[in-house]
């Protein structure tokens, strides 16, 4: 399953706030067609972090949604030029953003995608790499691995 595409991926983005990157994310994904209601999927991930926030630790973020406005399962990546208050379960600020959009109907693969990414993000080094990374391209290419797990 091809979830993520360099398109679907930026370097050096500058965030003012959880909201605001949080919106420009699913905007992002709007705008490349993979889902057909910004205001539908916007509530669904901000409903998901009013449960608990998707800040999983070692400066990560996961926010995702399922939602039938949802095309197909993809995944927006933001590499941050700076650190983000995401009120992270470890306190740390993110520098790294996976938005996973996920259609309503794939509950399995959903959770799939959510255990295969934590596991990644468990190696210091695949964290490393991708922070040190100077090129959409280069990020696309350490993450197509991941894409081979699922």
């Amino acid at each position: 399953m091809k979830i993520f595409s360099p398109d679907l991926i930026k370097l050096s983005y500058y965030a003012l706030d959880k909201k605001s990157c949080l919106s420009e994310m699913a905007d992002f994904l709007f705008e490349k067609g993979i889902i057909n209601s910004l205001e539908e999927f916007l509530n669904s991930i901000f409903e998901r972090e009013k449960l608990m926030s998707t800040g999983i630790g070692r400066n990560v973020a996961i926010p995702h949604a399922r939602s039938d406005t949802v095309k197909e399962l993809k995944i927006a990546v933001y590499i941050l030029d700076n650190e983000l208050d995401f009120n992270s379960i470890d306190g740390e600020p993110v520098k790294i953003i996976f938005m996973i959009a996920v259609p309503g109907n794939m509950k399995e693969e959903y959770m799939n995608v959510l255990s295969v990414i934590s596991n990644f993000f468990r190696m210091e080094e695949n964290r490393r790499k991708l922070l040190e990374s100077t090129s959409e391209k280069e990020i696309y290419n350490i993450l197509r691995g991941i894409s081979d797990e699922i």
